[in-house]
């Protein structure tokens, strides 16, 4: 996120680990380290840059004060003189210390405990482990890392715009890694505790950078990234800076956003360019498979829904793949999944109910300086939270030391400062064990019997409300209640929050409705038994995916039973975003006999190239659309109005409104079609 234009920075004087002893003959703005890497149970990486001159080093491990392990590597100009240190052959969960000496035996450092590090603890239970995530930080004073000092994390990611450096001058980009490395506090804290990360657009090189406008540069801020980062990966070996750390109970993915993006078609969706590349997107559905980790975290630099600016640098640039990614995880029942982004200058937590078989938290946590950004803290329909402050970080405690493991999320401050804490029990992030009887999932359902409220696993989040007096009423005819609407008093619901997965790619719909009036003929009257909205209340906001209402026809005996719908148009050009595409109306008309005063069902299959009208279980049309896509983005819905509320509203009866996740087959929709106060679920044993 481009922030501001940054001052040319000259190459300054900034203390470093105090506790590193530097002979005059090293320049002391030259030493970097030494950075506690990338831990493992048995192995440990470092890094450590004496001086801009090439020299020999030796890394002496130490346990309990006694030699454990010897190193040797050398600092040589080819590298910016920074040397790394593979140590193998260590015990799991265990503290050391270490030094460093140079050729002649020269102590750089004392083996003391502000030079340590612990294994990583291979145990899936009974540990409890904490990672702190930053992102955009500044060469400045912030008070973070004390504060991550004094919390005595386990990790820290740095997750993107760490440092800032928009540049592909090779100079330019190993100063600024220097310089920000060299900060007193980071330095005191990277000496002892593991420090690893990602980039975001900002040290990948340029704002709102990606593989295609980057290919000129990448390769160079690559090598200062690989440089200045003592991890055991970098992406494929050759490209991309992609890695994971598995540390136990939590096992971080550090995915790579930038390095690949538009450089060739998605392994997904051929026609589309990819953001995650072939390589990585086969490396992290491997990994997901095979980790063993009760936690896992998909860190992105950027974030995984829409920004909504000018910008293409998010996930939902590349819906499919995002998509396709949650879907896997679903399909193959992956437990304990989060996500993770920054890059935006605002804190937020989303819940994506149900989203990969369970509820999938989403936190978002920028910016580590104090530069806010306001205008992006925008609606979406799965926001639980936002702060717009600086100087924030976020800690991930994977805490199985109690009956129950549980992920603890809490968005903090310097000064002990605790903004949220979100507590996730393992048991809710883990799919049910029984399995579906259908491929659709039930997301909302209003019986309408005795109140407004849903009756799907969504729960209260999407319970309706009425306004100017809408009401439950009996019909006389058995059933057990209905939503009464008038239309002179402009009556309606409104359900305040989405019930389907982001940008959905099927869905369906069905209710039952008796209209009490339906629009005269050779009038502009229309009739709407529901709309969504864009942002959970009423407004004319074009959002409108699920749009489903009454209008007269040319023949004075039928009633157009007329369908709209907002989907997603893909980008037209290498770079650009996706855009929502108006699409309809979509008419079938009806005989007026056949509804006015008369329960009728209606129900609506939505597969992302057509939409299925169904009445009373026999197929009515199907309406092929001219821009095929998945849903855009709504906020809620309006039952017995349109997106307004006001204006057409609907005068009847609406009784078992009911939506699923997915492609109800027509046989479950017949069985829909013949019983009006069934449970939805029911249905399913018939397809």
């Amino acid at each position: 996120m481009n922030r501001r234009n940054f001052l040319q920075l000259s190459v300054m004087l900034f203390g470093v680990n105090l506790s590193i002893a530097t002979s005059p003959a090293l320049a002391q703005q030259d030493v970097v380290g030494p950075v506690v890497g990338a831990v493992e149970p048995t192995a440990v990486r470092i890094l450590y840059r004496p001086a801009a001159e090439e020299t020999k080093l030796q890394l002496q491990v130490f346990r309990d004060g006694q030699v454990a392990q010897r190193v040797a590597a050398e600092a040589r100009s080819e590298n910016d003189f920074v040397a790394k240190f593979a140590v193998t052959g260590l015990e799991p969960a265990t503290r050391y210390t270490y030094q460093v000496k140079d050729a002649s035996g020269r102590l750089l450092g004392a083996a003391d405990e502000e030079h340590s590090f612990q294994t990583a603890n291979p145990a899936r239970e009974n540990h409890r482990v904490s990672v702190s995530f930053v992102s955009c930080v500044d060469m400045e004073p912030s008070g973070i890392w004390e504060e991550l000092k004094r919390l005595r994390v386990d990790m820290v990611c740095l997750m993107g715009d760490t440092p800032y450096i928009d540049s592909s001058d090779l100079n330019v980009v190993r100063t600024r890694h220097r310089n920000f490395l060299q900060m007193p506090a980071l330095a005191a804290l990277s000496a002892h505790t593991p420090t690893v990360g990602t980039w975001d657009d900002h040290d990948f090189g340029r704002n709102n950078g990606n593989g295609r406008n980057m290919q000129a540069g990448k390769s160079t801020t690559r090598r200062g990234f690989i440089e200045y980062r003592a991890h055991a990966q970098f992406g494929n070996g050759k490209q991309g800076v992609y890695h994971k750390v598995d540390l136990g109970m939590i096992e971080v993915f550090l995915l790579d956003p930038r390095y690949f993006s538009q450089t060739q078609p998605s392994p997904v969706d051929n026609t589309q360019p990819t953001c995650f590349g072939s390589d990585q997107w086969q490396w992290l559905l491997k990994s997901l498979r095979e980790s063993k980790a009760p936690f896992k975290v998909l860190a992105s630099g950027a974030i995984w829904q829409d920004k909504k600016n000018s910008e293409t640098d998010d996930m939902f640039t590349y819906w499919y793949e995002r998509d396709a990614l949650l879907d896997y995880i679903k399909a193959e029942k992956i437990s304990g999944v989060v996500l993770l982004g920054g890059d935006i200058h605002v804190a937020r937590h989303l819940m994506h109910p149900q989203r990969v078989g369970y509820d999938l938290h989403d936190f978002i946590i920028s910016p580590g300086h104090q530069h806010v950004i306001t205008k992006l803290d925008v609606y979406h329909p799965s926001l639980e939270w936002s702060l717009v402050e600086g100087n924030q970080f976020l800690t991930l405690t994977a805490d199985g030391q109690a009956d129950e493991a549980t992920l603890i999320a809490e968005f903090r401050q310097p000064d002990g400062k605790l903004n949220r804490k979100v507590v996730i029990p393992l048991a809710e992030m883990t799919h049910a064990a029984v399995e579906p009887e259908s491929d659709a999932q039930l997301r909302g359902h209003w019986s309408f019997d005795s109140d407004f409220s849903n009756r799907s696993l969504l729960g209260d989040r999407i319970d309706a409300e009425p306004v100017n007096g809408a009401a439950l009423v009996h019909d006389g005819d058995g059933s057990e209640g209905a939503a009464r609407f008038d239309r002179s008093k402009q009556q309606y619901l409104v359900v305040p929050r989405s019930f389907l997965d982001d940008n959905s790619a099927a869905h369906t719909l069905s209710l039952w409705f008796k209209p009490t009036s339906l629009p005269e003929h050779d009038s502009d009257a229309r009739s709407f038994l529901l709309e969504s909205t864009a942002q959970g209340r009423p407004s004319q906001k074009g959002a409108y995916h699920l749009s489903l209402g009454l209008r007269a026809g040319a023949n004075p005996d039928k009633v157009n039973l007329q369908l709209f719908t907002h989907t997603l148009r893909p980008a037209d050009r290498p770079e650009a975003a996706p855009t929502p595409a108006a699409q309809g109306p979509f008419n079938t008309l009806v005989d007026r006999s056949q509804l006015l005063d008369r329960w009728n069902h209606v129900a609506v299959a939505f597969d992302s190239k057509s939409l299925t009208l169904f009445l009373n279980g026999e197929q009515v049309a199907k309406h092929v659309l001219p821009v095929q896509g998945p849903a855009s983005e709504f906020g809620g819905l309006v039952i017995g109005g349109h997106r307004a509320g006001t204006g057409r509203n609907y005068d009847g009866l609406i009784d078992e409104l009911t939506v699923w996740q997915g492609a109800l087959p027509p046989p479950a929709i017949k069985s829909l079609s013949e019983s009006r106060d069934q449970e939805p679920a029911h249905a399913l044993s018939h397809q």
